[in-house]
């Protein structure tokens, strides 16, 4: 079997080289230009002579200085190679790094590359791939759902501190503040320094305009306390309209149980809105006799009809239709299948909601005080 080193450095064993290397320029050069007779018979393994060894002991010492020099040739390049790294800075040297792809994305995305390009300098707590990963799978999402967050930026940001600060000057307990107006614990124990949730793998990667911290896990920002003016609902033209305070801050749950009431309560009247002006002019089969308005619900067969559209509300509301504390507050499925349960769309309901309920209330205490229906009222 021939044995073979380093590129650079090739040799073989006399006694085992096939007949057509033994011939060759190449065998005389590795056997240190030996006579033919000097070399013993490939079926004759213990017949390897003295001379032969000899050789080989002395190819092998070349070969060793050979990679001695080749390391010491590595090692000056791989001083150089540092230096031209720290002559680049923090974006520059993510992106030639092969473990911050997803990092350098949403830097891309969110902006933010010119920032930590700059001359002001930085110090960033590097994710690599391998933590976005047990982000993404323990959020249950895609790289792609996560570049899209709208929380991108800020989550980022968590990972910045301005100025350079080496690992030499973190002390156990101390809390740096990041970029994203947030605060880092910082915990040293054991020879390992964490921050946050993170352990530092690789420490002091010095750059032209800063320093990387290499972590193991994405740092997400602690959630901002829950404030109902905030929310979707609020606004114009009054904004945040809550006199008697039935909503507080911090109480997630009261204020999205008050809002689901609210847009059930919209969408209802905005039906019932409906409902006055349509029967005015339609009238169901077998309910011809009907009176219009109020009178409706009183009046046979028209209270066996709200009987029924009681029953089918209640069965809807509580069996189908059901509020899943997950999702927002009147979210109830897009069975449509439009994709319109966006912000935007979520404040036209709202607004139309309670356009609705102003509406109803107008045509019923209208009719109390008139005894016309939602059309008479208006001259038809």
């Amino acid at each position: 079997m021939a044995l073979q080193s380093a590129p650079g450095s090739a040799f073989v064993l006399a006694n085992s080289a096939p007949s057509a290397f033994r011939g060759s320029a190449l065998a005389t050069a590795a056997t240190g230009g030996l006579a033919p007779a000097a070399l013993a018979d490939a079926s004759a393994p213990s017949s390897v002579s003295f001379v032969g060894l000899a050789a080989v002991g002395a190819t092998l010492a070349a070969a060793a200085s050979t990679r001695r020099r080749g390391q010491k040739v590595a090692e000056k390049s791989g001083r150089a190679a540092v230096v031209a790294r720290r002559a680049e800075s923090i974006a520059a040297t993510a992106i030639a790094n092969g473990n911050f792809t997803i990092l350098v994305k949403a830097l891309q995305k969110a902006g933010l590359v010119a920032t930590v390009s700059g001359k002001s300098p930085y110090t960033v707590f590097a994710p690599t791939d391998a933590a976005f990963a047990d982000l993404l799978k323990e959020l249950g999402c895609s790289a792609e759902q996560l570049l899209a967050n709208p929380d991108l930026k800020s989550i980022l940001l968590y990972h910045v501190v301005g100025g350079s600060t080496m690992s030499s000057s973190l002390k156990d307990g101390q809390k740096v503040t990041t970029a994203q107006s947030g605060q880092l614990a910082v915990q040293i124990a054991g020879g390992k320094v964490k921050v946050g949730r993170a352990t530092v793998t690789a420490a002091d990667i010095e750059c032209s305009n800063g320093v990387i911290h290499v972590i193991d896990k994405v740092l997400l920002p602690p959630a901002a306390p829950f404030d109902p003016a905030q929310q979707v609902g609020a606004g114009a033209p009054l904004g945040y309209f809550d006199p008697l305070g039935f909503s507080k801050k911090v109480d997630k749950a009261g204020f999205n149980n008050l809002q689901a009431s609210e847009i059930k309560h919209g969408r209802v009247a905005m039906m019932a809105a409906l409902g006055a002006v349509v029967q005015h002019y339609v009238k169901f089969p077998g309910f011809e006799d009907v009176p219009s308005g109020l009178g409706a619900v009183t009046t046979a067969p028209g209270t066996y009809g709200f009987a029924a559209l009681f029953l089918v509300s209640g069965v809807l509301e509580l069996a189908i239709w059901t509020q899943n504390d997950k999702k927002e507050p009147g979210n109830f499925g897009d069975p449509a299948g439009l994709n319109m349960y966006n912000p935007e769309m979520r404040q036209k309901e709202i607004n139309n909601g309670r356009m609705g309920m102003f509406s109803v209330i107008g045509i019923i205490g209208a009719e109390v005080l008139t005894g016309k229906d939602g059309m008479n009222q208006l001259g038809f």
